[in-house]
């Protein structure tokens, strides 16, 4: 669905009442602009037809935050829905595809892969974007792509081979994607209702009982990386897959296990807690990936999964100003709220208030904490310090506004690649303040 689709939509909707007759209104067929837009690109996704039904929370959604959040103060509502709306159409034409008839999929990289993180930011964007089509597209490829452990997680990797999407790298799941998945199943029963060709809210739960099962070390409640995990590697977490929301709006749909949602939800408290009393006192930053140690949250010593910088504020934890930003901007949690303070001035205070001044790594545990790894930057590092940057009060509202420009064009254009282009979108949904909790 293309930005003027949604606004004429939403304008007939507002004088019809009715979604039939919103699109006659309108002049348009849902059916028919698929169909078209397929046409047009063939090699590109477009998004399965499925009944046309009215979303409860159609974009854009006018989010009251928790008091003190601030959002750009130099470009009006109307200017950040509409980059909001254009980033979706780009992200959507760059990395959305349908090859191998199992339903949409996301583009990772330059090979025919895609991966579950991938697969779960796809259907938390659609779903705050009220594009049902996608949604159920997106719903339906992974339930082509079970985990060989959780029946109700997703496989990691699949790449396009003789023309059908295929697993590879050993069919087991990564947290962050589970998690994503579950949420916006959440979301898409908010928006549209669980009674119709997919019940939303029971698929969601099923996703949220495996991960409870799977990805949750019952003896710290902390998330592991994924339902492989077994052995001491069942004491590890990774600071990315720390969504605070996600983890408190479980707990509000799966009363039945909120006891143990809440369990989680203080397992990430306490690790982000950790690191803020004893070594990231004066920047708030998290590493990598943690793993618990003499009663505390700490970070590894070198290589444990991925790079010899698992323990510093890398290409994982880059994220962590966003993630760990939800459950006050939502729910007034204040538990995590003094380390993303901290950041927000220290990152500020670093740069100068210079955007393009923010690296791509800074260290943690193997070097000074705070100290950039290199000179290069990255829209990944970038984007999150703009949610960030709603902890920063009135001193940090020119900051803000710097942050926007730069990541709606200033220092970053429409399309970067997929993993920055992916965050940089739920960013900007976000501070835009319309990232709503089902």
């Amino acid at each position: 669905m293309t930005t003027l689709q949604r606004q004429l939509s939403l304008a007939c909707a507002a004088l019809a009442g009715l979604v039939t007759t919103m699109l006659v209104a309108c002049g348009g067929n849902a059916d028919d602009g698929l169909e078209q837009q397929a046409e047009q690109r063939p090699e590109r996704a477009s998004a399965a037809v499925t009944e046309v039904h009215a979303a409860a929370r159609p974009f854009p959604q006018h989010v009251v935050y928790t008091a003190g959040a601030i959002k750009p103060s130099h470009v009006s509502q109307a200017v950040m829905d509409a980059k909001v709306s254009s980033q979706y159409d780009a992200w959507k034409a760059n990395y959305l595809r349908t090859e191998g008839g199992q339903g949409a999929w996301i583009k990772y990289d330059k090979t025919n892969s895609t991966v579950s993180e991938a697969h779960g930011y796809g259907m938390v964007l659609a779903a705050y974007m009220a594009d049902k089509p996608t949604v159920d597209s997106m719903y339906e490829y992974f339930t082509h792509h079970p985990s060989k452990h959780g029946a109700h997680l997703m496989a990691w990797k699949q790449t396009l081979t003789n023309g059908v999407m295929t697993d590879v790298a050993g069919r087991v799941s990564a947290t962050d994607g589970d998690l994503d998945v579950a949420y916006a199943l959440l979301l898409a029963h908010v928006q549209w209702g669980s009674s119709g060709a997919i019940d939303y809210r029971a698929r969601a739960l099923e996703v949220m009982h495996d991960i409870l099962q799977y990805d949750v070390n019952p003896t710290y409640w902390n998330l592991t990386v994924g339902d492989w995990t077994r052995g001491d590697d069942v004491n590890y977490t990774r600071p990315s897959d720390f969504m605070t929301g996600h983890i408190l709006a479980f707990a509000r749909y799966d009363t039945a296990n909120a006891v143990k949602w809440n369990k989680v939800y203080g397992a990430i408290s306490a690790a982000v807690n950790d690191q803020f009393t004893h070594g990231s006192e004066k920047t708030g930053l998290m590493p990598d990936f943690m793993v618990r140690s003499g009663g505390l949250w700490v970070p590894v010593t070198g290589k444990w999964l991925e790079t010899r910088n698992d323990g510093d504020f890398f290409w994982n934890a880059c994220r962590t100003p966003w993630r760990l930003a939800l459950s006050w901007l939502n729910d007034g949690r204040t538990d995590m709220k003094a380390a993303q303070q901290q950041m927000a001035s220290w990152i500020r205070g670093k740069t100068g208030g210079v955007p393009r001044k923010i690296h791509d790594g800074y260290f943690v545990k193997n070097g000074p904490n705070g100290e950039a790894m290199d000179k290069h930057r990255d829209l990944v590092f970038t984007a999150p310090m703009a949610v960030n940057a709603m902890f920063g009060g009135t001193q940090g509202q020119a900051w803000m506004n710097s942050l926007w420009t730069s990541i709606t064009g200033g220092d970053y254009g429409s399309t970067v690649e997929y993993y920055g282009d992916a965050v940089r979108l739920h960013v900007l949904l976000t501070v835009s303040g319309n990232w709503w909790a089902p």
